[in-house]
């Protein structure tokens, strides 16, 4: 066989024509080399359009080559010491960075939701969760309990406001935080939870059943006039007003409490403020950012119109919806007396915006005036008759330390807290400035034994605890609320 015919020859399987090995060889190499060429193309291309998307998606006049954040976050993520004490440690980084973007020192109203936050922000307002349905405090490591909700768990077993709690199924809630004592309290329904109290000096236990709480309103009749308690405008709270309200159309005077209610939907305020006011009416003007003005109307399915004396309860604590509703029905109506103190002064308004994460964006979107146009954006709304509580209601408990112990002829704030309390309990001191003088000595003496202690003739960190705790729950109680029994004197006159 001659040398041109050396090469073996192959038959595709495709049946295309036959070639040499030679002519084989010769298109390997360029396929390769076309292929190489495409896949470097590809990258380059890669590349670049990863560039331009991050710029469409971040745009930014001065693009720093360095990615600060993916930096400190692979650091942290490597390096940091308490790194396994979170779940997801990325996570609670990129949390963190949604924080600060939402801060605002002149907007604190305006911040990023997780989605944990988002659902208790939730669940706050609508006051609808499983548990035993308190509303509690802490100071110095107890639980003072401020409000018992009408109908729960915590009712039925016997709980009432004012009623400190020690321990939640045998462990002390000693020092424990509110998310702690939250999680031992909550549960399963139907699950039996005991609940360790003191109330007046003496400890009891209560086998509380846990259950679906839902309550943001309550009423009831006293004499001759209708209570309407308002503790959130929640989604349900106006079907939950109109309920009772349906049970009470004879009546013709009414006092809303609106004290320590934070706010809530606005929706929740056009349709309990139409119960009022009447359906398709003004409740509220608001402002958005390019200065637009609109009217907001109320939607409501009925109208009480049998109430021809409406008294509203507010405190310092009566804020943002709760506000609306105040000054609405005080414009619109020409039966309505405010009582209390001057309320918050919130008066703008925040809208949600869902992220695709869990959470959520909850920003400033408006300020709310009034029907008439009034702001009372950090102003608030003086009430028609105003009355204080007593000064202790408004002070701010110092925490004593072990060993920590004062004397006749001394000054300090913890003489001053106790001054304050043992007024607000009936004993007789002659001053409320801190400073330790024979009135105070007499009447801690006085107390100590009271309370079954060593009458000493000073005032200890156990003394002080034991005082601070009792006042609590004494104002927590209804003990001398005096903005109540005005509006009580108001309303019957």
């Amino acid at each position: 066989m001659s040398e041109k015919n050396e090469d073996k020859v192959y038959l595709d399987l495709k049946k295309v024509p036959l070639q040499t090995e030679v002519q084989e060889k010769k298109k390997k190499r360029k396929f390769i080399l076309i292929n190489f060429s495409i896949f470097m193309f590809l990258i380059v291309l890669g590349f670049v359009f990863g560039i331009l998307f991050n710029q469409a998606l971040h745009p930014v006049k001065n693009v720093d080559p360095t990615n600060t954040f993916g930096e400190i976050e692979a650091v942290l993520e490597k390096n940091y010491l308490y790194k396994n004490d979170y779940e997801d440690i990325n996570t609670e980084l990129l949390d963190k960075a949604f924080y600060g973007m939402t801060s605002f020192d002149d907007d604190p109203y305006t911040t990023y939701l997780s989605k944990q936050e988002l659902e208790e922000f939730a669940e706050s307002i609508n006051m609808d969760y499983v548990g035993i349905g308190i509303v509690y405090t802490l100071h110095d490591g107890y639980g003072i309990v401020e409000r018992v909700l009408v109908n729960s768990p915590a009712e039925t077993a016997g709980m009432l406001a004012g009623d400190i709690l020690t321990a939640i199924d045998g462990v002390s809630v000693e020092n424990l935080t509110t998310l702690q004592i939250k999680e031992m309290v909550t549960g399963e329904v139907g699950t039996t939870v005991c609940i360790s109290i003191t109330r007046d000096g003496e400890t009891m236990d209560l086998d509380v059943v846990r259950g679906n709480v839902d309550n943001s309103a309550y009423a009831y009749s006293y004499e001759d006039f209708v209570i309407l308690n308002i503790y959130s405008f929640g989604e349900s709270t106006g079907s939950e007003c109109m309920s009772y309200l349906d049970d009470y159309t004879d009546f013709s005077k009414i006092l809303i409490d609106i004290r320590d209610n934070t706010g809530g939907y606005q929706t929740a305020v056009a349709e309990i403020a139409g119960l009022f006011i009447g359906n398709d009416e003004v409740y509220l003007k608001q402002v958005n950012s390019d200065g637009q003005e609109s009217e907001a109307l109320t939607k409501c399915s009925k109208t009480y119109d049998n109430f021809d004396k409406i008294v509203i309860l507010v405190n310092e604590k009566t804020a943002s919806a709760a506000e609306v509703f105040t000054i609405c029905l005080k414009e619109k109506l020409d039966n309505v007396t405010i009582v209390g103190n001057t309320t918050y002064g919130k008066g703008v308004i925040q809208s949600t915006h869902y992220l695709a994460n869990g959470g959520a964006l909850k920003f400033t979107s408006y300020e709310w005036l009034s029907p008439s146009g009034v702001s009372i954006n950090q102003v608030g709304i003086t009430p028609d008759i105003e009355v204080k509580l007593d000064d202790v209601c408004y002070s701010y408990y110092v925490v004593m330390q072990d060993g920590e112990h004062y004397e006749y002829d001394s000054v300090s704030e913890a003489n001053k807290t106790a001054q304050l309390c043992l007024s607000y309990l009936g004993y007789d001191v002659d001053r409320k400035d801190g400073y330790f003088d024979e009135s105070l000595q007499k009447a801690l003496n006085e107390y100590q034994l009271d309370c079954g202690l060593e009458a000493n003739n000073s005032l200890d960190k156990q003394t002080y605890d034991t005082l601070v705790l009792d006042t609590m729950s004494a104002i927590y109680g209804g003990y001398n609320d005096y903005q109540w029994a005005k509006a009580i004197e108001i309303i019957s006159e």
